[in-house]
């Protein structure tokens, strides 16, 4: 009876790690930027069409990945509600549409006619840690405003924003800095494509 009860101690002691991993629940975090435009009092006769955001394949989930020692791994217990790239086409399409420089900003699945389209590639969304265990997220989107009807590409860009990690609780401080870093691309493209068509 004694050795069955040290075998059931040792038993314990030995899977705290993996009895404590097993109370977390998984949690589905969204991507919401505060996300602050100049409004315009006047707005141009273009309709703006934000076509879906190509990705690279491996960006094309709703893992929260980040890069440690050149490999790329998921957080166990944090996911995307929505995939970045999916996510990062409604954000845009608001945030240009709430600032009123366009007569309107559509999505790419809208059916309404436009005149101008917004194509873009999300080339990097991804934590990474250095040598000394900190990490920083960085954002990179390539853009290009093209005029439907001649097909001109009237003007091409590539933004991107780098944010420290500040809070290392585990997946929950990484999407702060997600937010951070997204809502400077958005700032950057409202300015670049207010300039690019005036």
């Amino acid at each position: 009876m004694k050795k069955e009860l040290l075998g059931l101690c040792a038993l314990f002691l030995l899977s705290g790690c993996s009895f404590k991993e097993t109370t977390l629940k998984p949690y589905n975090y969204s991507l919401e930027p505060m996300v602050q435009l100049k409004r315009f009092t006047t707005h141009t006769n273009d309709v703006l069409k934000i076509a879906r955001i190509d990705t690279p394949s491996g960006l094309n989930s709703r893992a929260i990945q980040y890069k440690k020692g050149g490999a790329i791994l998921p957080y166990k217990y944090g996911t995307w509600s929505e995939t970045p790239s999916l996510k990062l086409q409604h954000l845009i399409t608001e945030a240009l549409q709430d600032q009123n420089h366009f007569e309107s900003v559509i999505s790419g699945t809208s059916m309404a006619s436009n005149n101008l389209v917004l194509e873009s590639v999300l080339q990097n969304f991804e934590e990474v840690f250095d040598e000394n265990e900190k990490s920083h997220v960085y954002v990179s989107l390539r853009v290009r405003l093209v005029e439907l009807k001649s097909g001109e590409v009237l003007g091409s860009v590539r933004l991107s924003s780098k944010q420290p990690v500040t809070n290392t609780n585990g997946a929950a401080g990484t999407v702060e800095a997600f937010n951070l870093a997204t809502a400077e691309v958005i700032q950057e493209l409202a300015v670049w494509i207010n300039e690019v068509r005036k």
